[in-house]
């Protein structure tokens, strides 16, 4: 996650400060300005968790947060986020199987994420359109549930949850394309050199709104279509 002060802001700020408002620490509104009041909350949650209290959320703020990680279903979601969550399923649901499939363009780790050990096999994979990136929480979410539905002993649906774990092997890949999500979401800065090429690309596709249009990956590829990435998918 990144380095968020005041005057900070975009869906990072706008995580924290929901994060922030489960707690009861914050009760402005989501905005994702970082303002005196997310500086306040920030420091009431550092006070909470025994860290030093700056009103800055760096990397021991964040890390102090991860338990409190719950994947957001009201904002825009970007691969920091996804990731956050992740740790945040690590530490809670340790049954869980997690690996990677490879690197993106930008070296950003893909993860991928196995719920359960039987014969049936099935492969979710989400943001492989850029554009298409609400297919990533919708498949975090669902990871959430069914971790929270197999540790209670409960159903997922109408199904309970263990019976799924033994029967099937469920491999999800949350984020393909987690640099084009990025790009999408606004979470890459527009003076890197990824964004200025892709805005380059994007000038050959007129009619293509620049960057929420976007598909494909940060080097515009589209990963529907590279033949490479589909057979390695399904080995998976």
């Amino acid at each position: 996650m990144k380095l968020l002060k005041k005057g900070s802001t975009g869906n990072q700020v706008k995580y924290l400060q929901l994060m922030l408002k489960d707690l009861s620490l914050y009760n402005l509104k989501i905005d994702g300005v970082f303002g005196i009041g997310t500086e306040n909350a920030v420091k009431k949650f550092q006070e909470n968790a025994t860290i030093d209290i700056t009103g800055i959320a760096d990397i021991s703020t964040w890390n102090a947060l991860v338990p409190y990680a719950k994947v957001p279903t009201t904002i825009s979601y970007c691969y920091d986020i996804m990731m956050l969550n992740i740790q945040r399923f690590m530490l809670k649901y340790p049954f869980l199987d997690i690996n990677s499939i490879g690197n993106s363009v930008m070296e950003k780790n893909i993860p991928v994420i196995r719920l359960g050990f039987g014969n049936n096999h099935v492969l979710y994979v989400g943001s492989t359109h850029a554009n298409e990136w609400i297919t990533s929480p919708l498949l975090m979410k669902f990871i959430e549930d069914f971790s929270e539905a197999y540790i209670t002993n409960s159903n997922i649906y109408d199904t309970k949850a263990s019976d799924v774990y033994e029967m099937s092997s469920i491999f999800i890949v949350p984020m393909l394309n987690p640099d084009g999500v990025d790009l999408v979401t606004n979470d890459i800065n527009r003076l890197s050199d990824e964004y200025i090429t892709a805005k380059k690309i994007s000038q050959d596709f007129p009619t293509i709104p620049f960057p929420s249009g976007w598909k494909a990956n940060i080097s515009g590829v589209d990963l529907k279509n590279y033949q490479p990435f589909s057979q390695s998918l399904e080995c998976v």
